[in-house]
């Protein structure tokens, strides 16, 4: 069955081949295999059409884990996202109601026929088939249709794959004049608005955001990995009381938006950080601190010589030497090598060879690794001054053969900077990938190969999902709420059963009152946290700085009855107008609005 070419040629390149997938297996019943493909599919799409096409299909939404990885997937469109996770909600509501007290029963009960009335009519023959699985009632009508039968071989791709009409958006809060916003951003006290404030793209208004009395080092940093203004990264860079902070550097160095010299600057006095620290004798050692203090900016010194005030007072003494190196004169090996021709290259292959070989900056080292012969890159790989840090910043623009040559060295495929940076090249083998992971160690390796939707091996993100399921069953509750902190997160979108199951950790989490509002505004809205936490959620204090929070919880039917109606009255005109055009807001709201 080819569809028509109009329509596959809407699509882009990369959604093609999955759509070819879908296309072929949607008008039979899944084997188990094909079950495991619509499943990976489903937790790693990132085109809202291909996905909506899936949830369009009840015979393979009738497969839990298919179901739950398209309401998981943020990806999938809002409006076919809720509707899933009203469902995901009826089942774990049914799973309560099994744990439940004798006394409790008839409540529970009451309260699942209640949510199930709620579901949308096209997911109710999807709800009963899969209850019907796990010997459940969900309802004693008998009106409910059957699943509806498997669909033709010609159906209408464009009526299918056409997402609904987004939710009603948030009110704008750009309708203030510019001396207001300035005033604003200035005087604020709601973290979010100030966050907007420090991403805006406007210099005044960034400006008087950083003298807001708030501002704070979390703040920031938040800023940074949401900024794309590249003009944002230099003040924050310019201003002292960031520049000496190690968390504020380190977030401008992993920030998407740095600028590329800025965030090299910040890597290689980390790097030379870490070497001091290190300390050694050996030859090599000292060969490579000696290569990273030629390296080094000006502007680098005065971190380093404050760092070396406070840990290594003994090293001032080798730091001042390298700076007054560096202002006599700009060291390097650029000055004893030939020019380069007209063609940008090296005019013979002995240059180019012993550059290979005896470089020590990184734009001739990056050089001799885009060298279109063999050998030199051969010979360069080798080269002591390269460190993993420009190794894995060049793969990305290597071809296949070069990158599986790296994966087969014997020194770069054990380190891990080095084997991630392989993980992610969208050109090596599943195999090599598989094997480098091996050498990724920690939660973030695995966090980054989820989030990454140019890596199309669905069986390294599936290793990677069983690494990241290990690793967090096997912490202790501080060290969970620790990864969930750090993930943002983002571990329950990966583990929604391990981490929303997990009760103890959550309440010890959420009793936190410095959490982070983010992480509080995902668990309002998971129909699989428990009812006790979203009663705590309920109490917490940062709430009435966030009507989003407060929005996700009134549409959240595990929430329980009294939060809700205090929540409800804590909400404005506006924001309660805009709840009640939700079909998802239960009943009993409806009647206070």
């Amino acid at each position: 069955m080819e569809p028509e070419g109009a329509f596959l040629a809407s699509l882009a390149e990369p959604d093609r081949v999955h759509f070819r997938h879908l296309a072929l297996v949607r008008p039979q019943l899944p084997t188990e295999s094909q079950v495991h493909m619509l499943e990976g599919l489903a937790r790693s799409l990132g085109s809202p059409r291909l996905l909506t096409l899936m949830a369009r299909t009840p015979h393979w939404l009738a497969h839990w884990p298919i179901l739950l990885g398209l309401a998981e997937n943020e990806a999938t469109p809002e409006p076919i996202r809720r509707d899933l996770e009203m469902v995901v909600s009826l089942f774990d509501q049914m799973r309560e109601m099994d744990h439940a007290s004798a006394a409790e029963k008839d409540d529970r009960s009451e309260a699942v026929k209640a949510l199930y009335s709620q579901l949308s009519p096209a997911l109710k023959p999807v709800a009963k088939l899969l209850a019907k699985q796990i010997a459940k009632t969900v309802s004693a009508t008998g009106n409910t249709q059957e699943l509806a039968p498997l669909p033709g071989e010609h159906p209408d791709w464009d009526a299918l794959t056409t997402p609904p009409d987004p939710l009603p958006p948030q009110a704008s809060t750009q309708g203030l004049h510019r001396e207001d916003r300035l005033a604003r951003a200035q005087q604020t006290a709601q973290p979010d608005e100030l966050l907007g404030f420090l991403v805006d793209s406007d210099a005044d208004l960034r400006l008087a955001a950083l003298q807001n009395p708030l501002i704070s080092e979390d703040l920031v940093c938040q800023a940074l990995a949401q900024s794309a203004v590249a003009a944002f990264f230099e003040e924050i860079y310019a201003e002292a009381r960031w520049y000496f902070r190690e968390p504020v550097r380190e977030s401008l160095r992993e920030a998407p938006g740095c600028p590329a010299d800025l965030s090299r600057r910040l890597a290689l006095s980390g790097r030379l950080v870490a070497a001091l620290e290190q300390g050694s004798q050996d030859r090599a050692f000292l060969r490579r601190v000696v290569s990273l203090f030629t390296q080094l900016e000006e502007g680098e010194y005065q971190f380093i010589t404050y760092w070396a005030k406070r840990q290594s007072p003994q090293l001032l003494r080798v730091v001042k030497h390298f700076y007054d190196r560096l202002l006599r004169q700009r060291s390097g090996l650029s000055s004893a090598l030939p020019e380069r021709g007209e063609d940008g290259r090296w005019a013979t292959l002995e240059e180019r060879v012993f550059l290979a070989t005896q470089a020590t900056q990184e734009d001739q080292i990056v050089q001799v690794l885009k060298d279109p012969d063999p050998q030199v890159f051969r010979l360069a790989l080798e080269n002591p001054a390269l460190t993993p840090r420009i190794l894995a910043s060049t793969l990305p623009v290597l071809d296949r053969g070069r990158a599986e040559q790296v994966a087969a060295h014997a020194a770069w495929q054990v380190d891990p900077l080095v084997a991630e940076a392989l993980v992610h090249h969208p050109q090596v083998a599943e195999a090599t990938a598989l094997r480098l992971m091996a050498h990724l160690p920690g939660l973030k390796p695995a966090l980054e190969i989820l989030r990454d939707p140019r890596l199309q091996h669905l069986e390294v993100k599936r290793r990677a999902l069983e690494t990241l399921r290990a690793l967090y069953l096997g912490m202790d509750v501080s060290d969970r709420i620790t990864a969930l902190r750090t993930s943002g997160g983002e571990l329950m979108r990966h583990l929604p059963q391990e981490v929303l199951q997990d009760e103890e950790t959550l309440r010890r989490m959420v009793s936190d009152r410095q959490l982070d509002p983010g992480i509080l505004l995902r668990l309002a809205r998971n129909k699989l946290t428990p009812r006790a936490v979203l009663e705590q959620i309920a109490a917490h204090p940062v709430l009435m700085a966030h009507a989003a929070i407060m929005s996700e919880l009134l549409l959240n039917p595990k929430t329980p009855k009294d939060a809700s109606a205090r929540i409800w009255g804590l909400l404005s005109e506006p924001e309660q107008q805009q709840l009640l055009r939700s079909p998802h807001l239960p009943a009993s709201l409806r009647t206070l609005g």
